[in-house]
């Protein structure tokens, strides 16, 4: 377990959505995470918003093969820099992962699922992603 104040700015957090699906967004700090919205709107939201109608009671956070958080504060400021604006969202071509891929990396990778954003990531570090859980106070960032 981690607790929130190692997650570094510009870090990978992950919910699950109903043991099927995940979401991802990329953490800026003061427990806010930047997420790409279904409708298309890209936003800050705190913890508990970013989980809100999941299944996924916990948050992940990306680290690396020593179990370390992986911070990134060039995807830090990517994120920030699209708060409030729209992308056309699309459940395959353009959706959350896509949207952290591109924050991590800077580049457009056609990232359609969570694996396929793990496999970017694991070669561009050249190392096995882990994912822990985040030691959260839910009631703190409401």
């Amino acid at each position: 377990m981690v607790k929130l104040s190692e997650v570094p700015l510009g870090a990978l957090v992950v919910c699950e959505i109903f043991h099927l699906f995940e979401h991802t967004g990329i953490y800026i700090g003061e427990g806010q995470i930047v997420e790409l919205q279904g409708t298309g709107l890209v936003r800050s939201v705190s913890i508990p918003r970013f989980m809100d109608n999941r299944s996924g009671e916990e948050l992940m956070v990306a680290c690396d093969s020593s179990g370390k958080p992986i911070g990134n504060m060039a995807a830090a400021e990517r994120a920030a820099s699209q708060i409030f604006t729209y992308q056309t969202y699309d459940l395959i071509s353009n959706n959350c992962h896509r949207f952290c891929c591109n924050c991590l990396s800077g580049r457009h990778w056609p990232v359609t699922s969570f694996f396929d954003l793990r496999q970017v990531l694991e070669q561009q570090l050249r190392q096995k992603i882990l994912f822990k859980t985040v030691q959260t106070d839910p009631h703190r960032f409401r």
